[in-house]
């Protein structure tokens, strides 16, 4: 009887512990889908919201935790209070009218990383309440009584932040509760670790792709060509625009030999010599030569390069550097010598000229006193002549223009009758000769003929025959003409100067109507 009773009182506590059991490991199954799922995608997780979030949500689920928040630790502009990060189980503004989370007695712990803070009613921990002027949760804040609190951080032992769980009532977080979410914590902070890695190196690499493309932008821009040289084998790389400096296509193969045949041959060993000063000594590399093109053009370059890697023994690798057409710069050189030499040339001319019309005028003079406004007057001649050659650069200038300027100088425009049907282009040369001829000739007009008189008029008529330029100056309507008693500077400068300095003929005639000048000077004198 008695061994009946203990069979029939023990089968239903036997039922009743199985349906526990049964329900305890339906409990451990779910929590180990829900672990396994929220491993799963924190571990294809690519984005920090994104991981944080999912842990909070399944760390909440497998504990039955009534709320999860994961706040940084980094401290807010105050210097003291932290970033909250996610939530889970509330919305933001649950926590949007209290203060923010700071270092607390309670809190500190997870923010040190001193280990994991799981109570079962945290009103009742000795830290709590240890928030002043505060002695515990604002008024309206959400009910916590079961506490777990989860340090993030690396195996550096750098701490990310903290999750929070929490509950309004006591009890909910077993041991094993906390060791699953330590775990949680654990992955989470590898992966937060992990993607901020390979962001920073995401980072650098675009960082560094911005910086060649900017290089490459630059060395474009200023049209120079980058190069490689491995000093041991000799392969060379080149930059499409560092083959093109050479003539080759970009397609084209460039070898470093190639590259010394293309070398001028009478620069060729002194670009070895500046190539093996920069390998053995360490040098800069730095040369300009000229280079035959295959289409048989011949061009400039500067090559500059440095040593870009040093052996293990100490000496150069590599050499790299960038090359440089500068073929308009040495043309421009080129020209800026011709015309420096040029001006030298002229600048003796010009004096030689002041000098003979210095002396000439001198000697022309009746007294000392009338020295002084004579020179000047031609030195101002010429200078008008020399403002024309400088307005075109000194390419030369048109026949009309140097009888134009002289004429506005005197005033005389109006009465001076041109017949010609087309002008004729002088060199520099040839325009300072006839701008002082006709400086003469308008002066005397002035003075003393046609244009002294309001009635005067002169023609100048001009016409090309057998490449010689006649051109006839003829006044009319003046005071009488004699022949003057004797040859003055004018006279000389006429006669002499001009049909010397242009290899032609200058005859004066002394009619009684008006002065007659005719001039026969050859195109090929003139013409630029």
């Amino acid at each position: 009887m008695a061994e009946s009773r203990v069979r029939d009182g023990g089968e239903p506590d036997a039922r009743a512990r199985l349906a526990e059991l049964e329900v305890a490991l339906a409990d451990e199954i779910r929590k180990s889908e829900t672990l396994a799922r929220v491993n799963q995608a924190v571990a294809s997780s690519t984005d920090i919201d994104t991981c944080v979030q999912v842990v909070l949500d399944g760390a909440r689920e497998i504990i039955g935790a009534a709320f999860g928040a994961f706040f940084y630790n980094q401290l807010e502009p105050d210097g003291e209070s932290y970033a909250l990060y996610r939530l889970s189980g509330a919305a933001p503004e649950a926590f949007a009218s209290f203060p923010k989370v700071r270092k607390t007695e309670v809190f500190a712990p997870t923010f040190e990383n001193a280990g994991v803070v799981r109570s079962d009613d945290i009103t009742q921990d000795p830290r709590y309440g240890k928030n002043a002027p505060r002695k515990g949760m604002p008024e309206g804040h959400l009910s916590v009584r079961s506490y777990l609190a989860i340090p993030v951080a690396t195996r550096r032992g750098e701490v990310l932040g903290g999750l929070f769980f929490g509950h309004p009532e006591p009890g909910r977080f077993s041991p094993h509760d906390e060791s699953l979410v330590m775990g949680l914590g654990a992955q989470v902070a590898a992966t937060i670790d992990s993607i901020k890695l390979n962001a920073g190196a995401v980072a650098e690499l675009t960082q560094r792709r911005r910086a060649e493309e900017r290089l490459k932008f630059a060395l474009d821009s200023g049209r120079m060509g980058s190069w490689d040289l491995d000093v041991a084998t000799k392969a060379y790389e080149a930059s499409d625009l560092c083959k093109l400096n050479y003539g080759r296509r970009p397609d084209e193969t460039f070898t470093f030999a190639t590259l010394i045949e293309t070398i001028h041959p009478e620069d060729r060993p002194r670009v070895l010599a500046a190539i093996e000063s920069a390998i053995r000594d360490g040098t800069e590399y730095d040369v300009e030569y000229r280079v035959v093109h295959p289409s048989g053009e011949l061009r400039w370059l500067h090559a500059r390069g440095r040593a870009a890697q040093t052996a293990d023994d100490g000496g150069v690798r590599r050499l790299a550097g960038v090359s440089l057409d500068i073929t308009e710069r040495k043309r421009a050189e080129e020209r800026q010598k011709l015309l420096v030499n040029e001006l030298n040339h002229r600048v003796k001319n010009s004096l030689a000229t002041v000098q003979s019309i210095a002396a000439q005028t001198l000697r022309s003079v009746a007294a000392p006193e009338f020295f002084r406004d004579a020179f000047e007057t031609r030195l101002v001649a010429l200078s008008h002549t020399h403002d024309l050659l400088t307005r075109e650069s000194w390419a030369g200038a048109s026949l009309r223009e140097v009888f134009d300027v002289e004429l506005h100088a005197l005033a005389g425009e109006d009465r001076v009758g041109f017949t010609y049907p087309s002008d004729v282009r002088l060199n520099p040369k040839a325009a300072v000769a006839l701008g002082m001829g006709i400086h003469e000739l308008t002066t005397n007009a002035s003075k003393y003929g046609a244009l002294s008189t309001p009635d005067g008029h002169v023609a100048v008529d001009r016409a090309i025959e057998d490449g010689v330029l006649r051109l006839t100056w003829t006044e009319s309507g003046g005071p009488p003409v004699t022949p003057p008693a004797r040859r003055g500077f004018g006279v000389r400068l006429l006669e002499r100067g001009l049909a010397a300095e242009l290899s032609g003929a200058v005859e004066l005639t002394y009619d009684t109507v008006g002065l007659v000048c005719q001039m026969a000077l050859p195109v090929r004198a003139l013409e630029p």
